[in-house]
């Protein structure tokens, strides 16, 4: 009985350790989180872009969607281009965008409009 509970508590010991240790921006869903943009789901920054609004928007370049809208939250709209890229649209004040290419953040934009 003793060594059946330790082998039980080892499996689910490598199973926890296993699953802990896939990275957040590689799994289909985290949290809720899915990797789709849902543009029902977006919420206005209500105010103009600080230093770290902006810092947060180039810290997705290189990240994957799931990445994107864990930091930056749904787009309020998205363009799908002929080539495959993605134009996500952010409500910020003024304009904001950021272009996704095979999964992959490629670029971002951001203009309080002066």
């Amino acid at each position: 009985m003793r060594h059946g509970l330790l082998a039980l508590l080892l499996f689910m010991t490598a199973v926890s350790v296993g699953v802990s240790s896939v990275p957040c921006d590689r799994a289909p869903e985290v949290a809720g989180l899915r990797a789709e943009p849902d543009t029902r789901k977006a919420t206005p920054l209500g105010l103009w872009a600080n230093d770290e609004d902006l810092a947060r928007l180039r810290s997705v370049e290189g990240k994957s969607k799931l990445k994107v809208i864990h930091v930056l939250g749904h787009p309020s709209g998205v363009e799908r281009r002929a080539d495959g890229t993605e134009v996500w649209t952010y409500p910020w004040v003024a304009s904001c965008r950021v272009w996704i290419k095979n999964g992959v953040c490629t670029g971002t934009y951001y203009t309080a409009g002066g």
